[in-house]
């Protein structure tokens, strides 16, 4: 089965509400739509989004030059059935890009998956379940007077883990939000916070054991990305639990972080780490010793992206309940793909083939903007 063509669309799409946190405000999704075709009719779709600006050095506009130029041209002929050597030659083409190489895995192995007629999760190695409960998201630009309310209506809507965006100057506002968070949701909800690693290691510490009497299930990348010493130092000298997103974006880095001990558990965005391959490297490294991962990124993405990465967390053993891919329900846009059903604050996969879901490509080439 040869890959025939590999085809993209850049997308710059409104969402419905501006989601911020310490990293930065996100006020619209970016994201290279990519389409591989295989000389036997099959396409596969796959998304690498740009997330909020500053977090990444990648950009719309850098995904679709190395697309076109770079990784495209050296995938076009390859036998996809060959899936090993089809990735050596993909990551072997130019070093890093992250982002981009995920969206063109993901659109591989979609098309692999239908080519197979079994689900994408079977051929990552599950389904461990098929029922995913998803985290109700609350972002920096809510304040004490108006998170609760937030927080109230997703309680309402299902959900029973609930993730704060903290990093304000003034530790005593997330303090507050987290206290206005839990008396909304009462003790048997789960409560996330996520730092961005936006603090210094005073800060953190204060904060964190400030927060203990509200019983968070676990504070991601309070510190700066590059500091596992001084992560694994505040994991010792606070009660609550630390997860690492930022620190870890490769297996290389699995291993030093597993080593360093700075972290309880390990959050994965598939764009961050390259894709399904890597992350499954990644979440079997941190597994060995008995590390749970959470997957998902809550930033704005459409189906597609959401989609593959609720086949990745179906297809861990050690995913831990609690879903944050949640980016597709941030758009105002939801024409270009449909497949995925919210029902109670979850989804339960499908026995479709691939990502099990449908593009409509009309409506996305509609949609795209000029690379010009």
């Amino acid at each position: 089965m040869k890959i025939a063509a590999i085809d993209i669309y850049p997308l710059i799409l409104p969402v419905k509400e501006i989601y911020g946190g310490a990293a930065g405000y996100l006020e619209d999704c970016r994201s290279l739509i990519i389409r591989v075709e295989t000389d036997n009719g099959i396409e596969g779709w796959g998304e690498a989004t740009q997330g909020r600006p500053g977090n990444t050095y990648e950009t719309l506009e850098t995904m679709a030059i190395m697309m076109r130029r770079y990784f495209a041209p050296a995938l076009i002929g390859m036998d996809l059935e060959e899936t090993g050597v089809v990735m050596n030659k993909l990551h072997g083409v130019r070093y890093g890009h992250p982002i981009t190489k995920a969206g063109l895995e993901i659109a591989l192995y979609d098309a692999l998956a239908k080519f197979y007629r079994l689900p994408l999760y079977q051929l990552l190695g599950g389904p461990y379940r098929r029922r995913i409960e998803l985290v109700g998201g609350l972002g920096m630009d809510l304040g004490t007077e108006t998170i609760g309310a937030k927080a109230s209506q997703l309680k309402q809507d299902g959900y029973r883990t609930f993730k704060l965006k903290i990093g304000h100057k003034n530790l005593q506002n997330d303090i507050d939000r987290v206290r206005a968070v839990r008396e909304v949701v009462g003790d048997e909800a789960s409560i996330r916070v996520d730092g961005n690693a936006s603090y210094s290691f005073a800060d953190a510490r204060q904060l964190l054991n400030a927060l203990s009497p509200f019983h968070l299930s676990d504070a991601e990348q309070p510190l700066a990305r590059g500091d596992l010493p001084r992560l694994a130092e505040l994991r010792r000298s606070v009660s609550v639990a630390i997860a690492v997103q930022e620190s870890v974006s490769s297996p290389e880095a699995a291993l030093a972080g597993r080593e360093a001990g700075p972290a309880d558990l390990l959050k994965i965005k598939l764009t961050h780490i390259g894709g399904f391959q890597r992350a499954l490297q990644v979440a079997a490294i941190v597994g060995a010793k008995g590390m749970p991962v959470v997957i998902g990124q809550g930033s704005a993405c459409t189906a597609i992206l959401s989609a593959a990465e609720m086949h990745l967390h179906t297809a861990m053993k050690n995913a831990q309940p609690g879903g944050e891919m949640t980016g597709f329900l941030r758009l105002s846009e939801q024409t270009i793909v449909s497949g995925i059903e919210v029902n109670q604050a979850g989804v339960t996969l499908n026995h479709s083939a691939g990502l099990g879901i449908a593009v409509n490509r009309d409506q996305l080439i509609k949609l795209a903007v000029s690379e010009s």
